[in-house]
């Protein structure tokens, strides 16, 4: 844990290219969602996944370089990898984005499949449940009005999705990393890190995916109370990018040192 916050502190420039991509996300979004054009609107979805996989492959290479504390010096130096990581990467981080929108789309259809079978329909439609989340009146005044049977299907609907979404992160906690480490080849990044999760350090790995649900659960409550208060919401924002960049240099960190010692060195090019 020290280690991780003293890189993170060390290496904050990371934030930059986050901070920067989703400023400029919301508001690109913004035009998309206004547009009022369905084709407009598909090419703008199209454009958001590329700057998706350009700004994972620079950002990527960047964490790959703090986690292996490549500029022990002038740590601000790793922004320069940001560039050569797209060019590197992007192919890779597509197939990876692609993988990646694959199994999510499997994954909500076998949940949402188990869940009608196992649960049942709850009997809310879409409509009513876009007004509920209106504001917190109406969200209190929508609950009130569910019966004991349909409060019930919800609550487990929502174990669920809160179960089927942890054990999917938690396989994939390895994927982006095995590919900037490992192989190249997003096919057997994924095989890789599966297995390095399921290896014998399954039991730490369990323990590092705890701490960063744990941690993330009670930044979310806290976020949740200042949401109306601005100075504190601004700063538990601040709070929210800090936490980011040090679960992904942790993670990063965390991969090269336990499942790549046999490429010790400022560099690991394994790539196959």
């Amino acid at each position: 844990m020290k280690k991780v916050i003293n890189l993170t502190n060390k290496y904050i420039i990371v934030a930059t290219p986050l901070l920067l991509f989703l400023f400029f996300l919301s508001i690109y979004f913004v035009g998309i969602m206004r547009s009022g054009n369905q084709l407009k609107f598909l090419v703008g979805m199209l454009l958001v996944f590329i700057m998706i996989i350009v700004f994972i492959s620079g950002w990527g290479n960047m964490l790959k370089s703090a986690a292996l504390d490549k500029e022990p010096d002038e740590p601000y130096l790793i922004i320069k990898d940001f560039t050569p990581g797209v060019g590197e990467y992007f192919l890779p981080i597509a197939g990876f984005m692609t993988i990646i929108l694959i199994i999510n789309i499997l994954t909500f259809i076998l949940t949402y499949n188990a869940g009608m079978h196992f649960i049942g329909d709850i009997g809310i439609t879409s409509e009513a449940l876009s007004k509920a989340m209106a504001n917190n009146e109406a969200l209190k005044a929508f609950l009130l009005s569910l019966s004991s049977e349909q409060i019930l299907k919800l609550n487990l609907w929502n174990i669920l999705v809160l179960s089927v979404l942890s054990i999917t992160y938690f396989v994939m906690m390895f994927y982006l990393p095995a590919i900037f480490f490992d192989s190249k080849n997003p096919f057997k990044a994924l095989l890789i890190s599966i297995k390095n999760i399921f290896s014998k350090k399954i039991f730490s790995v369990i323990g590092l995916y705890i701490i960063i649900f744990f941690i993330n659960f009670i930044i979310s409550i806290l976020s949740a109370i200042c949401a109306n208060n601005a100075l504190l919401s601004f700063a538990m924002t601040l709070v929210n990018f800090y936490f980011i960049c040090a679960v992904a240099i942790g993670i990063f960190w965390y991969y090269s040192k336990n499942f790549c010692n046999s490429h010790l060195g400022n560099e690991i090019d394994t790539y196959i």
